[in-house]
């Protein structure tokens, strides 16, 4: 076992652009647009790119930094530095330092398997 820190947070999902909260066969689900949100499509998964900002002291709030949104380095490159520069993107969370822990798979999440296309056709936008 090797031992690692352990920073935890959180990410408000509904700070992502057009994001809609709704219900579908009776399951209550966010939607978020790919193309609006800068998300990178690669080997049929979708990906959200952050950078994740570290400070060695907390802040007044108990927190020991944040995670805000970037725009992947080919949309980067794509729009060129200033129009890039000039999207704002979220901040979507903050994170807590809670130490040294060992290496385990306790907290470990199942992630359930996407929606079948078929299921996509009343989606609000």
């Amino acid at each position: 076992m090797s031992n690692q820190r352990v920073l935890q947070g959180s990410i408000a999902l509904t700070k992502m652009q057009s994001s809609v909260i709704t219900t579908k066969k009776g399951n209550k689900c966010i939607l978020l647009p790919i193309d609006q949100n800068y998300f990178t499509e690669k080997d049929g998964a979708v990906y959200l790119n952050v950078s994740v900002i570290v400070r060695d002291e907390a802040d007044q709030y108990g927190q020991h930094g944040f995670i805000s949104q970037k725009l992947d380095s080919a949309k980067y490159k794509e729009l060129g530095k200033e129009a890039a520069q000039a999207i704002q993107l979220p901040i979507l969370g903050n994170i807590k330092d809670f130490g040294n822990s060992s290496n385990d798979s306790a907290g470990a999440t199942h992630i359930q398997e996407p929606i079948s296309p078929e299921e996509s056709d009343d989606l609000p936008f």
